[in-house]
């Protein structure tokens, strides 16, 4: 149950980043059926911007998604009382996953600053840019926390002899069955 409810910021996010991703494939689409002007011209500026844009979306949503993967997976083996091994791709995609979503601490931080002073920061319009806006800072305070868990596990499972190592994990992956 732990482990769902703390991974439900990042479901979120990866739902979202698909969802966006796919209307920005459509509307691209959707300029493509459009009439193209009769200036001689073979591609319309607009349609080969848009193409542009669909590449850059889906460059971040590969490695935003990545990392997210990975802190789930991270989030997985902390609750279960293993450090899994982080390669440089991993380290990689969390570090993206940080840069993603830290910014989102501070402002929240300054948006509650200005709530408290009687200005409206926080608007309602869009409910799923705020439920996004929202699971940012709780996918930041769950990556640093399965980070500093990772790193306790990780001294205390290379002071173990590697024949020790093994029935740990078992007994442990037994216990949260």
């Amino acid at each position: 149950m732990k482990r769902i409810l703390w991974s439900l910021p990042v479901w979120v996010m990866l739902a979202d980043m698909l969802y966006g991703f796919s209307a920005n494939i459509a509307k691209s689409w959707s300029l493509n059926q459009q009439e193209l002007p009769k200036d001689g011209l073979p591609v319309a500026p607009q349609i080969a911007f848009d193409g542009l844009q669909v590449l850059a979306n889906g460059g971040m949503i590969l490695i935003i998604g990545f990392g997210l993967l990975v802190l789930l997976r991270l989030n997985c083996t902390v609750l279960r009382g293993y450090a899994m091994k982080i390669g440089i791709f991993s380290t990689l995609g969390l570090l993206a996953v940080l840069a993603f979503s830290l910014p989102s601490v501070w402002e929240w931080l300054w948006a509650f600053i200005g709530l408290l002073g009687g200005r409206q920061t926080v608007s309602f319009d869009n409910p799923r840019y705020l439920a996004a806006a929202m699971c940012q800072p709780l996918i930041a305070a769950l990556c640093v926390l399965r980070l500093f868990g990772w790193y306790r596990l990780s001294k205390r499972q290379a002071a173990l002899p590697p024949d020790m190592l093994e029935p740990v994990v078992v007994q442990q992956d037994e216990k949260a069955r």
